[in-house]
């Protein structure tokens, strides 16, 4: 399969997994955390879009990517040889698995704007905005976040292989955390990130060597 098909059936499969039927806060389109809304998650492959689609069609405000997925290819490797440990002592270089691999970073984003206590949608109402009636620094997102990260984990372990490609998962390759820039963790609430990575087994389609074949014969 070529790379493009994989990401597809990754973005399908996350889409039908993870996204389907799962309802999430999401900011409302004036930015108003009294107004926040819940609606299902998306996915998107590479990168978040950057600027409204004016063909018209339902326009998203881009900024509005949380609650979301983001399906990003790492480095991969073309032809996967692991050796096998009792062919290495005898310097045999006897391949034990032949295949490409494809590495895959998923970005997490979830919206949390934080618990609004009685009479805070009341006072944004009346025009006087009581933000003592707002809990911003509550655990909801974070918690939130790592369920939302723990369910792929699952799906990943559980499924071992991704419908309609040729993809298996490396279990071992699987790690998660929360987003961090130059080695540390950032604060960037109300939005939430985190990461799953994975990395997968692929099929290499390797046909006869026409140039080697005729030279040999």
């Amino acid at each position: 399969m070529r790379t493009t098909e994989r990401l597809r059936c990754l973005k399908t499969w996350a889409e039908q997994e993870l996204c389907a039927g799962r309802l999430m806060k999401a900011p409302a389109s004036n930015f108003l955390i009294a107004n926040a809304q819940t609606v299902e998650p998306r996915c998107f492959i590479g990168w978040t879009p950057m600027r409204p689609d004016t063909t018209g069609r339902k326009q998203d405000d881009p900024v509005n990517v949380a609650p979301s997925i983001l399906v990003m290819p790492s480095v991969s490797k073309g032809k996967f040889m692991e050796a096998l440990r009792f062919d290495r002592y005898d310097e045999i270089r006897r391949p034990k698995e032949l295949g490409q691999t494809l590495a895959i970073s998923m970005l997490f984003s979830v919206y949390e704007p934080g618990v609004r206590l009685p009479g805070y949608i009341e006072s944004v109402e009346a025009g006087e905005e009581d933000m003592s009636l707002l809990m911003e620094g509550t655990e909801q997102g974070l918690f939130t976040l790592f369920n939302w990260m723990d369910d792929c984990v699952q799906e990943l372990l559980g499924r071992k292989v991704i419908p309609n490609s040729d993809m298996i998962v490396n279990e071992e390759t699987i790690f998660y955390s929360l987003h961090s820039d130059s080695q540390y963790i950032q604060d960037k609430r109300p939005v939430y990130y985190g990461f799953v990575n994975v990395e997968f087994q692929c099929y290499a389609e390797e046909g006869v060597n026409r140039t080697i074949e005729q030279y040999l014969s």
